[in-house]
């Protein structure tokens, strides 16, 4: 099992099967992620969590949930456009007893169909932002581990 501390806040445990990337790997995998965060893969279901947080701002502190959500929702679609982002769904995750907003959405990775989602929570001054990314193929498992570790976060 690895536990991932988000800002000495918020802590998820992936199950036996996930790993750390390292080295050459990592820096190949960064992009995923702007800011202070982990990443984490599970290589047999082709599955990457990109987890971050950022510490707000007086903007930051005026959003709420739903502006945040979207806010991510149009740069993620942006910067995905090429790969043919397609929104799928949306709706909410309880973490820890908080209230977590999502949308999943369908893309194209070197011509294999993927699927992605996004949770924000925002707490205190604090938002996380949690990036979940599987094959297709793999995608009825890979969600149901995800909303498994998602239901076991823990706050400190």
């Amino acid at each position: 099992m690895e536990k991932i501390s988000l800002d000495g806040s918020l802590t998820l445990t992936f199950p036996d099967g996930f790993r750390k990337p390292q080295g050459d790997e990592l820096a190949q995998l960064n992009a995923l992620q702007a800011g202070p965060g982990a990443l984490i893969r599970n290589d047999d279901l082709h599955i990457i969590a990109s987890l971050g947080y950022k510490r707000g701002n007086f903007l930051l502190a005026l959003l709420n949930g739903k502006d945040l959500i979207k806010n991510a929702e149009n740069k993620i679609a942006a910067s995905m456009r090429s790969f043919g982002y397609r929104k799928t769904e949306t709706g909410e995750y309880q973490l820890g007893g908080k209230k977590a907003l999502f949308f999943r959405y369908a893309y194209e990775a070197k011509e294999t169909p993927m699927v992605g989602e996004c949770v924000v929570l925002k707490e205190g001054k604090t938002v996380y932002y949690l990036h979940f990314y599987v094959r297709e193929a793999c995608r009825e498992e890979g969600l149901r581990l995800w909303k498994d570790i998602l239901a076991g976060a823990v706050w400190a």
